[in-house]
């Protein structure tokens, strides 16, 4: 791969996790307002607040020590000179254990937002309650956010491969 390639797979790799960590936001954010909906609405915002902040700092703190997590590897095996030190055990350790992470981490991650919009879809609309209502409850709801999921992704696909811009086409500078 060329300088330039790298630089843009990582580039797309930062705007997924971006949007990934934007949702789970979002999601957060739902989950905290349906607790208290039966609130004041000061008690609505201090709330809210609260766990928006929280959430925000827990999130991204743990994303910025995920990203980093490599590059701290990385230096601790370049910390001296020895063979199989175990500064360089630690180091490969971290390297190579952040692959096994991420992807772990991807897959919890889809689990809970499926579960997360099910439920959303289940608890707000009287339909889809209604079918899934004999199920367990997190059955019902990682089923319905599933298929919901699903029929959205192949709604979206053609329209963003539409607007997906052509490189073959593009004019570079």
């Amino acid at each position: 791969m060329t300088h330039e390639q790298l630089l843009e797979h990582e580039n797309r790799k930062v705007k997924s996790a971006i949007i990934v960590d934007f949702i789970l936001s979002v999601e957060i954010i739902f989950i905290t307002l349906g607790t208290v909906m039966e609130e004041d609405l000061i008690k609505q915002i201090l709330v809210v607040t609260f766990i928006a902040l929280l959430a925000t700092v827990f999130v991204y703190g743990l994303v910025a020590l995920l990203v980093r997590m490599d590059d701290f590897g990385y230096k601790l095996i370049a910390h001296n000179k020895e063979k199989d030190s175990l500064s360089d055990k630690i180091g490969l350790s971290l390297v190579k254990t952040l692959p096994y992470l991420i992807r772990g981490l991807g897959v919890i991650g889809t689990i809970a937002m499926v579960l997360v919009g099910g439920g959303i879809f289940v608890h707000n609309i009287h339909f889809i309650h209604d079918l899934v209502h004999s199920l367990p409850k997190t059955l019902g709801e990682f089923l319905a956010g599933l298929v919901i999921g699903l029929v959205a992704f192949a709604l979206i696909t053609p329209i963003k491969k539409l607007f997906k811009k052509n490189p073959s086409k593009a004019v570079s500078t």
